[in-house]
């Protein structure tokens, strides 16, 4: 029964249970459609589980507070020893391991609420929306985790580091080893022809920085190497603390959101969804070209599937082009600490570039060759000018048969054109099809028949949007610097070993003992084999 209660109050037990109750939760929220009653059993169960585990870690904490309390005599001492401890360490990391992984696996982030309702559903869109996931790299709760751990972590090297130092860099290290080490160090004894000067260059040639001193007739010598090793976990803890203070000035001033930019046009307004807000940008985005980019020849299976789509981008500041360059689908265009990625498109519903062919009305009934009169271009925002006519772009139907198919990209349009002549408005339909445009021009629309020419479609290219995805990450430089202090500090602690070796030659004979931070008995051995190529034989 102790041994049951020991597990139930254990934070083994704790860290299991939550594990294991997140891991059910997250099957039953993202892997099953319509739960049944043996998951709820099992979730049931985790969550119980789970609460045990709660209430046993509650009960021991409370045991250890007052014990430390007892042994401290204030509570600001246990406060100092909880945020010392490496179990909340672990904790810490591990909540927010799950939080990352919804965060980049599960719930796509920042997106606008409908996204979350069609993906997930109406319940489950309310709860992600409610409680941050949606954002939840800039959540207060997931920042909060943040600051904790970075807590913890300098709390943790505050209370380890002074000890460390003093016995890695402090004089106290440089012991003789006088008969009274021996036992505690474990010494052993050689018997070597050797003089003082062939064993420094022995430890000199194996990387032992060799310190060396005399007294009362006996010379004692110290090596030691890779003591800086020793701090290897310390520059790893300062390198994820300017990691974590770098994430923190992206949660805080960072931006992220959305420009749609159409085709031929330019915007400055950043849409932030997870925020339902709108800022301005401090330039403009203009997109002066868009392109759908098939598989073509590369994979003929394929050929008219898309591969990716990209956008020409101008960046204009001031009303003055700063910054030219080209967005695609995983390659950013970077400006001024904006990062901008091309994250979308769609049709706008317009038209991008339209020809249009002039006929001579009269002529056309007559005689059909001589009809054609000229042709021009409009588009949206542009205005083209023939004889005494000035024509432009009224309204657009990607596809006359099925609107909503034309959003799909299934293309049958039909144009008003609106024609100012001789001060008097004329709203002309073009279909694509040129006899219907015809038919229509001539017998449906009453207001054409003074209207002296017919106009025909003569290609038709619609108007495209992009999405771009913009980003402004001021901790992107903080956490690649201490990213790189993070990786030199790994290095540092496993590819470097602190080792001291303590001498004392006397009369011919050698005592040494040895100190490995890592690998003890490896470098004991190791090391005693090595001796033999100064020493006459063993003789303890």
């Amino acid at each position: 029964m102790k041994k049951i209660s020991e597990i139930l109050t254990s934070y083994t037990f704790f860290v299991v249970s939550l594990i294991f109750a997140t891991a059910v939760i997250i099957y039953g929220l993202f892997y099953t459609e319509s739960p049944s009653i043996p998951y709820y059993t099992l979730l049931g169960f985790s969550l119980l589980l789970f609460f045990v585990s709660v209430c046993g870690m509650g009960y021991r904490g409370f045991k250890d507070l007052m014990k430390d309390y007892r042994r401290h005599g204030n509570i600001y001492g246990f406060i100092y020893d909880f945020f010392a401890s490496i179990k909340l360490a672990i904790f810490i990391m591990i909540v927010l391991g799950i939080l990352s992984m919804l965060g980049s696996t599960y719930i796509e982030q920042n997106r606008e609420f409908d996204f979350y309702v069609n993906k997930f559903g109406i319940d489950k869109a309310y709860w992600f929306w409610r409680l941050w996931l949606t954002d939840v790299f800039s959540s207060w709760y997931y920042v909060l985790f943040i600051v904790l751990l970075a807590v913890n972590l300098t709390v943790c090297s505050i209370k380890r580091l002074p000890g460390v130092w003093r016995y890695t860099f402090g004089k106290e290290r440089f012991m003789k080893l006088t008969e009274s080490m021996e036992k505690r160090l474990k010494a052993i004894s050689l018997r070597v022809k050797a003089d003082e000067g062939t064993i420094v260059r022995f430890l000199a040639k194996k990387g032992f920085r060799v310190f060396v001193d005399k007294e009362d007739g006996k010379t004692y010598i110290y090596g030691e190497k890779g003591r800086y090793s020793r701090l290897g976990v310390y520059i790893v803890h300062f390198g994820l603390l300017v990691i974590m203070g770098g994430a923190l000035i992206d949660a805080f001033f960072g931006l992220r959101g959305t420009v749609i930019v159409p085709e031929g046009d330019k915007s400055n307004v950043l849409i932030i969804p997870a925020e339902n807000v709108q800022i301005k940008l401090p330039f403009y985005i203009e997109v002066t070209d868009f392109r759908i980019v098939p598989y073509g020849e590369e994979s003929p299976e394929f050929a008219d599937a898309v591969k990716s789509f990209e956008s020409d981008l101008r960046i204009i500041r001031d009303g003055k082009v700063v910054a030219e360059g080209m967005t695609m689908v995983n390659g950013p265009f970077d400006y001024d600490g904006y990062r901008i990625f091309q994250a979308t498109y769609g049709l706008t519903g317009n038209v991008l570039r339209m020809g249009v062919a002039i006929l001579d009305k009269e002529k056309v009934l007559q005689n059909s060759e001589d009809a054609f009169l000229g042709r021009v271009e409009v588009g949206v925002g542009k205005v083209a000018e023939f004889r005494d006519m000035l024509i432009s772009v009224d309204r657009v139907i990607l596809n006359v048969n099925d609107p909503a198919a034309g959003f799909r990209g299934d293309i049958a349009p039909a144009v008003i054109l609106k024609v100012l002549k001789n001060r008097k408005s004329y709203n002309v339909p073009v279909i694509y099809d040129p006899r219907t445009t015809v038919f229509v021009q001539y017998n449906e629309v009453e207001e054409l028949k003074d209207f002296p020419y017919f106009l025909l479609m003569d290609g038709f290219e619609p108007q495209y949007f992009s999405g771009l995805q913009v980003s402004k990450n001021p901790g992107t430089n903080i956490i690649w610097f201490g990213s790189v202090l993070l990786v030199g500090g790994m290095m540092l602690a496993f590819y470097t070993v602190h080792r001291k070796v303590w001498m004392r030659l006397e009369d011919g004979k050698l005592f040494v003992a040895f100190y490995s931070h890592k690998f003890k008995e490896e470098f004991r051995k190791s090391f005693i084999k090595e001796l033999e190529e100064i020493h006459d034989h063993k003789t303890s």
